[in-house]
């Protein structure tokens, strides 16, 4: 029927990402919110539950989805994503841990990066957000994945991060 709105196969993967996001964090202590209205850089935010208490720790996420996820040539523990820069600065000026969560769509592996963290790790990068790139090649290990084991999330969500001297980050846990 002309005149009606196409689905996009951009939609369905980002559709299922969110869900297979959704379903792999542990309900027993992460409570998942997506978010609604216009998207401004994060998809959802998850908390953390400790002895059945809410203590506001919490994680920002962003969801991208692929159809197939490889590791790098070069670097075979790793997995290439461009981010955006506009969504990797909104990422920074947050004092709430930001993690990109990519998702391979097919194994439906949930590859996670926790953004302060990575630009902490590698400083040289903050320089490259100044130039008029469009976005930028982040690296996750793909030891970086979700599943049961979730201490390292759970690590992560207990973390703020303080604007420091410059462009740079401090890190409090």
């Amino acid at each position: 029927m002309s005149g009606m709105p196409i689905d996009t196969l951009q939609r369905k993967i980002g559709s299922r990402a969110v869900a297979i996001v959704h379903y792999s964090i542990d309900s027993s202590h992460w409570e998942f919110r997506q978010e609604t209205g216009n998207d401004v850089g994060r998809d959802c935010t998850i908390e953390l539950s400790e002895n059945d208490r809410w203590n506001n720790h919490k994680i920002e996420g962003q969801i991208k989805g692929s159809e197939k996820i490889s590791p790098l040539k070069r670097t075979p523990d790793e997995i290439s994503f461009s981010m955006e820069t506009k969504t990797i600065n909104y990422a920074l000026g947050s004092p709430v841990p930001f993690v990109l969560f990519h998702v391979d769509i097919t194994t439906e592996a949930v590859y996670y990066l926790a953004i302060q963290d990575y630009f902490i790790s590698h400083p040289e990068l903050f320089d490259k957000l100044e130039t008029a790139q469009d976005s930028l090649a982040l690296h996750i290990p793909t030891s970086n994945i979700l599943g049961k084991n979730d201490s390292a999330l759970v690590a992560i969500a207990k973390c703020t991060y303080i604007d420091g001297p410059g462009r740079s980050l401090k890190l409090h846990c």
